[in-house]
């Protein structure tokens, strides 16, 4: 009968073994998304449509109308300055922050398809293309994508 720490260390090894697999599906999925849209669209039309109702109900009030230029307002999310900001992060992030801090009058109550439909429109609002595959809900997938592909 193997001692315990044998059984521990193979569940160890599998852990280890396991770990880079995962990341390694995840980028194929990233992959496989931008190979069979021929570009880097990662979100769908109806996607930023839904994002564009629920902005103008959610956060208009805060951050004005996508391209609107008011310096009292919140952040503008689609001028030069919030693309600079984000253009080293990842859309995960972008998701996570929407997800868990917006609305601000209300923060955390959008669910995962709200939030994935607001970020649709947000990189429609920075001039992203569109595509055939729905923006990932998954904030792991969406870390692996940066926010400013170069487009």
């Amino acid at each position: 009968m193997p001692h315990w720490w044998l059984r521990s260390s193979a569940v160890a090894r599998l852990v280890v073994l396991a770990a880079p697999l995962a990341v390694l599906v995840a980028f194929t999925n990233i992959a496989t998304v931008r190979a069979q849209s021929g570009s880097d669209a990662v979100y769908t039309l109806e996607q930023a449509s839904g994002g564009a109702i629920l902005y103008d109900e959610q956060c208009v009030a805060c951050h004005g109308s996508i391209r609107q230029l008011i310096p009292e307002m919140a952040a503008l999310l689609a001028d030069h300055t919030f693309r600079a900001r984000w253009r080293e992060r990842s859309l995960g992030e972008l998701f996570e922050l929407i997800q868990v801090e917006m609305p601000q009058d209300a923060p955390g109550s959008l669910t995962l398809d709200e939030t994935s439909q607001l970020l649709a429109f947000v990189l429609q609002g920075n001039r992203q293309p569109a595509g055939e595959h729905e923006l990932s809900r998954d904030v792991e997938v969406l870390k692996a994508i940066p926010f400013d592909s170069g487009s």
